[in-house]
């Protein structure tokens, strides 16, 4: 059983972040005298893998060594990332708690986690699309927790998820069921390792596939000779900055390479979402999402990139339609 320890909710910056801190002395919410429920680190040789560790199927964390729960001994290893349960239904929260049982603090950052699926054999990242940077330090005999809630209310009837921005993954939306991996990484200056380590665990996602289908932006389909037409109504055309824009897909049978989708990645882009759900659904070789956008350069796109789902090839590329 793990020795108790004084908790402290942590409050990070004004994002909502679902994480928490522990062992903090000092929590308002403790009256006792500082050392009454404090057990010592247990004096034993708790190591972490040697550097240059990077166990076999496993997403790539681009660290010096990578800690993954199922091929370690909690009890023998000095820092681990522990799931709380080894698989979740969508109505289920699942925890994450990076422990720090060694006699030194790491750096750490409560934003930069990373959630991974498997599909065929191969891992895709899913998300944060953004991290923020702040830096904290997890100080010896203590925890952070992630917690992972998953809420597909409304996707497959078009709901937008527009990618995952920094906030923590509680809840997280658009993942099917499946196979995945959440992880983070943790620098340290001295201590138990030099350099970047990464902590990851495993989980089953019980769930049914996501059917893929439109955002309900869009607000009308037409044809113009052998071109698909959509129009969306995702920004106002008042909105600052805002020019119309054509987000242009072709279906290609060229041998490129380019970003190999699965349905929770495609999920978190708009744009590329409605191009090739119109694309498959009206079998369409060519399609122009024409809509309002304030990004620069239009959508994001500056050149023309290829993506591979499901078979199919296609060619994303954006142009602003006022300027023509």
């Amino acid at each position: 059983m793990r020795r108790p320890r004084r908790s402290l909710l942590a409050a990070i910056g004004s994002m909502a972040l679902a994480g928490c801190l522990a062992g903090d002395d000092e929590s308002p919410a403790n009256d006792s005298s500082p050392d009454d429920d404090l057990t010592p680190l247990p004096d034993d040789d708790r190591t972490l893998p040697p550097s240059g560790t990077d166990p076999n199927g496993y997403p790539d964390y681009d660290v010096d060594r990578l800690v993954a729960f199922d091929e370690i001994d909690p009890g023998e290893t000095a820092i681990y990332l522990e799931p709380s349960a080894a698989s979740i239904t969508e109505s289920e929260r699942l925890t994450f708690t990076l422990f720090n049982e060694s006699s030194s603090g790491f750096s750490y950052n409560p934003y930069a986690w990373q959630l991974h699926k498997r599909v065929d054999g191969r891992w895709h990242y899913v998300a944060p699309r953004g991290v923020n940077e702040p830096a904290h330090t997890l100080e010896p005999g203590d925890n952070f927790a992630w917690d992972l809630t998953v809420d597909n209310d409304g996707i497959e009837d078009g709901r937008s998820i527009r990618g995952h921005g920094v906030a923590g993954p509680d809840p997280i939306a658009g993942l099917g069921g499946g196979e995945y991996v959440f992880g983070t990484d943790v620098d340290f200056d001295d201590g138990p390792a030099d350099g970047s380590v990464g902590f990851c665990a495993r989980f089953d996602l019980e769930t049914d596939s996501l059917s893929l289908t439109t955002t309900d932006a869009i607000t009308s389909v037409e044809w113009e000779g052998d071109v698909l037409v959509a129009s969306s109504g995702r920004v106002a055309p008042e909105d600052d900055d805002a020019r119309l824009g054509a987000y242009e897909l072709v279906r290609t049978n060229d041998d490129v390479e380019g970003t190999e989708l699965i349905t929770e990645t495609l999920l978190r882009n708009d744009q590329l979402r409605d191009a090739i759900v119109l694309a498959r659904e009206y079998d369409a070789d060519r399609v122009r999402l024409e809509e309002y956008n304030a990004v620069m350069p239009i959508f994001g796109v500056d050149d023309i990139r290829y993506y591979h789902y499901d078979g199919e090839t296609y060619a994303i590329s954006a142009r602003v339609i006022d300027d023509d």
